[in-house]
């Protein structure tokens, strides 16, 4: 093998390398990670029904919170939140209606891989879904 065709083997291999890498570091259904280094991902939906206002989203985001203190985790599963918790068998609709009407209200949860929610906060890009989708509808 020539050293040129070395060269181009290990560019080619380092590449092949770089994408594998960047494609592993995962992505949320919506291909929203701004957290890849701490692999959170930040959930929020491509199809939002209505813009919730502080006061309703508090009330969710308190559910959240408490359940969450409570031992319930979170993961999206097909675009959809699933709940679990390591000591209870089941799921909890409390905190998965919850995340539910955020996503449908604009609001973007960022979810570790263990199901912990590290941020609930408004999403705008869920408006600009939501705004788009009102100048379609008309």
């Amino acid at each position: 093998m020539t050293r040129k065709s070395r060269i181009q083997a290990l560019l080619i291999a380092f590449v092949a390398f770089g994408i594998i890498i960047y494609w592993a570091t995962g992505y949320s259904a919506n291909g929203d990670n701004e957290n890849k280094k701490s692999s959170v991902l930040n959930w929020y939906s491509s199809s939002p029904t209505n813009i919730l206002s502080k006061e309703d989203a508090q009330v969710d985001i308190n559910n959240i919170r408490t359940l969450q203190d409570a031992g319930w985790k979170l993961l999206m599963q097909d675009g959809h939140p699933v709940s679990f918790n390591k000591d209870v068998n089941g799921r909890n609709e409390i905190i998965e209606k919850s995340a539910q009407n955020l996503f449908n209200g604009c609001y973007e949860l960022h979810i570790n891989p263990k199901g912990e929610i590290s941020v609930i906060k408004p999403s705008n890009k869920a408006k600009k879904i939501f705004k788009d989708n009102q100048e379609v509808d008309y």
